[in-house]
């Protein structure tokens, strides 16, 4: 990102210092502040519509440039400089001088705004310890488990029940929400999930059918390990 910028700015004949207004593509909550630390800048200089779109791709240069002068942060004849990432890793940026531009009429408000631009509110008083899914008989031990993942995630991401029921998790989830989410299970149910449980189709179903099993796999080798076996039975070993 660096080299990007930098060298949009040098082929401009300017240096970033010069620069009025960043728009920053910005696919997740967090990702507007680690373009202001990675250059060393201001975060007035810029601005954050993850928490009013979410993740909108290839608009954000637009949407970003739109809102700035909504907003008063980009006046004409003022320097911007744009930068967007693609697919495969691809990068890009520009540098412009922006001009008497008419603007159309501004987007309806988002419905419901999370305050708050670099984290994820946590839905922290739904909870299922995994003392109370053991409890729970086997045959709605799914249920009780894809219950619990859903409220937490309609919670999280103020989507509505149907809604995210059947839907890939990979759909739905930023990087920064999949973390979030593997904290809270961690610390509610004692079990590491990889991350790769939370790509390609995978469903809330089978990421509950997978913890099902991880923790039906544990018990089976905590029961093991503190089964009772007499010292003639034990094996001695010598490294």
């Amino acid at each position: 990102m660096r080299i990007c910028c930098e060298g949009a700015a040098a082929a401009a004949g300017v240096t970033l210092d010069r620069i009025d207004f960043f728009a920053f593509n910005t696919p997740t909550a967090w990702y507007a502040q680690v373009c202001t630390q990675a250059l060393g800048i201001d975060r007035d200089r810029t601005i954050n519509l993850y928490p009013y779109y979410a993740n909108i791709g290839p608009v954000f240069p637009i949407a970003n440039l739109y809102h700035a002068v909504q907003t008063g942060k980009l006046r004409e004849n003022q320097l911007a400089l744009v930068y967007t990432i693609g697919a495969a890793a691809t990068a890009a940026a520009t540098v412009m001088r922006w001009g008497e531009v008419g603007l159309g009429p501004t987007p309806a408000p988002p419905k419901t705004l999370i305050q708050t631009e670099d984290r994820v509110v946590l839905a922290d008083r739904i909870s299922c310890s995994r003392d109370v899914l053991f409890a729970t008989v086997p045959a709605a031990r799914q249920q009780r488990l894809e219950t619990y993942l859903t409220q937490w995630l309609t919670q999280t991401l103020t989507l509505s029940f149907p809604t995210i029921d059947q839907q890939p998790l990979a759909s739905m989830l930023d990087s920064l929400t999949i973390l979030a989410l593997r904290g809270k299970m961690e610390a509610d149910l004692q079990v590491r999930v990889p991350m790769t449980q939370f790509f390609g189709d995978r469903t809330i179903s089978e990421l509950a059918a997978y913890i099902l099993n991880q923790l039906a796999i544990a018990d089976l080798v905590t029961s093991t390990s503190n089964a009772a076996i007499p010292d003639s039975e034990r094996e001695t070993l010598s490294l």
